[in-house]
């Protein structure tokens, strides 16, 4: 395979800005990584709109799966503060851990944010279809962890996670990340 210098887990013409960051709350979405990547940097894009200032934390997690378990494999971190003074967009930078060359094949892009006023900032995500009723009953690909965290697990139970579907209408929507070299 081929070695690749960025890697991108959504279409540009689906990105909206939804949902503002929940406290504690783990996303986790499968990918393919089309070829090898040395992984050193983590950007995602926020959204905000009025004048205030507030604490921003934002953690990323690669994690591999091994049968039924997520295992964190590098990770990333930024804590900012913001202030927003009119609705804009922001590319917000994170860097790993350790520099890790990422092979081909199936990923797992964890993504858990807070904030202090917990209604300012979005992350910009990528829309795709909501799909609310009915649990997926395949294997794990992408679901929310079932309990808050304040940092990021570095095993998880596929069982702890919520599938697509369960009624939560929200499972489709992504952070929209970037991974360069």
């Amino acid at each position: 395979m081929a070695r690749i210098n960025i890697f991108e887990n959504g279409l540009v013409n689906h990105i909206v800005s939804v949902s503002s960051l929940v406290a504690n709350s783990l996303s986790i979405q499968g990918i393919y990584m089309p070829g090898s990547l040395s992984f050193n940097n983590v950007a995602v894009v926020l959204s905000g709109s009025g004048g205030v200032s507030e604490n921003l934390t934002l953690s990323f997690g690669l994690y591999s799966l091994n049968g039924s378990t997520l295992s964190l494999g590098n990770s990333a971190s930024q804590s900012t503060v913001l202030t927003l003074n009119q609705t804009m967009f922001s590319w917000i930078s994170l860097v790993t851990s350790a520099t890790q060359d990422i092979i081909p094949g199936n990923w797992y892009l964890g993504m858990l944010g807070s904030t202090s006023l917990g209604g300012s900032w979005s992350l910009v995500m990528e829309q795709a279809a909501s799909i609310s009723q009915g649990t997926y009953g395949g294997p794990f690909i992408r679901g929310y962890y079932s309990a808050s965290t304040g940092g990021l697990p570095s095993s998880i139970a596929t069982s702890d996670m919520i599938k697509e579907g369960g009624g939560i209408a929200s499972t489709s929507q992504y952070a929209y990340i970037l991974i360069g070299a």
